[in-house]
């Protein structure tokens, strides 16, 4: 059974109600997202109304939130492999590398922003 760690962009579009994408990581097994996402997503909020939404969104959610020593390492490798050639940032390193250390694959509908990472399972959604 594949297990699964849901980026922000498609989180975000679950915040939205957009119904196809919540259909779609409800179709998933075994899904986490990464508490840089949950940073991601708060920080996003326009007011204390969407700030409580969603926050009651990302505690449906299991969240990983241990970024030891082993993904922070390989985010900084990962870094110094792509942040110049590819553009990678930061956060996206991040997730990237707790998705390989866990054994998930990504799932996020930013192919530009992960593509280059070869052992990085990438699953882009079709909705």
């Amino acid at each position: 059974m594949a297990r699964y760690l849901i980026d922000t962009d498609v989180m975000v579009d679950v915040s939205r109600r957009i119904a196809v994408a919540a259909t779609y990581v409800d179709s998933l097994d075994d899904i986490t997202i990464s508490i840089i996402t949950a940073h991601e997503l708060i920080v996003g909020a326009r007011n204390q109304r969407d700030a409580d939404g969603i926050d009651s969104l990302i505690n449906t959610f299991p969240v990983h939130a241990d970024l030891g020593a082993q993904i922070t390492g390989l985010a900084y490798e990962l870094l110094k492999r792509y942040a110049k050639s590819d553009g990678l940032r930061t956060f996206d390193a991040l997730i990237a590398a707790t998705a390989i250390t866990e054994g998930l694959t990504l799932v996020s509908k930013n192919r530009k922003h992960f593509q280059m990472i070869g052992e990085l399972p990438l699953e882009i959604p079709s909705y």
